[in-house]
């Protein structure tokens, strides 16, 4: 018993006097934010592929918070990315932001496909910025679509255009992350 009130009592002495930091480190399980986007992302874009845009104000919602999130405690490891590329990432965070919410408010699927263009353009920056070691979700590839002259991300495996949905769905390219 007397073990037990003393480490107790070390650990809490250890941790007002800053000996011990508050914050736990991230294992390597915890999910990036750009993973946690990712999956929102990924919902949107097949609800695209689908021609609906049924969800996607939820997904834009959640991307924003994470995004908000990050804002406010800002590490490269939080984010998933390489140190030497976090000032560029950190000044996509505004952008990335008002795209998510103009894809949570985007009220007609052209509106919603002229969003998620918008959001597209900075992941794939970041896309190139983050280390795939921490990525929990598997690595996307960036496609292009020509005829609508944008990209996307999305998992390896056939191209599923977003931006034309249904009726050319398979419409464009891998450009990066060929394997």
């Amino acid at each position: 018993m007397k073990i037990i009130f003393h480490f107790t009592l070390l650990s809490f002495l250890m941790f007002a006097t800053g000996a011990v930091d508050a914050k736990a480190p991230a294992d390597d399980s915890t999910p990036t934010a750009f993973d946690q986007i990712l999956e929102s992302y990924e919902a949107v874009r097949l609800a695209l592929t689908n021609d609906t845009t049924e969800g996607v104000s939820k997904h834009g919602d959640e991307i924003e918070t994470i995004l908000k999130r990050l804002s406010t405690d800002w590490s490269p490891s939080a984010a998933g990315i390489q140190a030497d590329m976090a000032e560029d990432i950190q000044e996509l965070l505004p952008q990335l932001s008002q795209a998510a919410a103009a894809l949570a408010s985007a009220t007609s699927l052209d509106a919603t496909r002229d969003a998620f263009y918008e959001l597209s353009r900075p992941l794939v920056l970041w896309r190139k910025a983050a280390n795939p070691s921490t990525s929990a979700g598997g690595w996307p590839i960036v496609a292009y679509c020509p005829m609508a002259k944008r990209s996307w991300l999305q998992p390896r495996g056939d191209v599923s255009n977003p931006y034309y949905g249904q009726s050319m769905l398979r419409c464009g390219e891998i450009v990066e992350g060929r394997s």
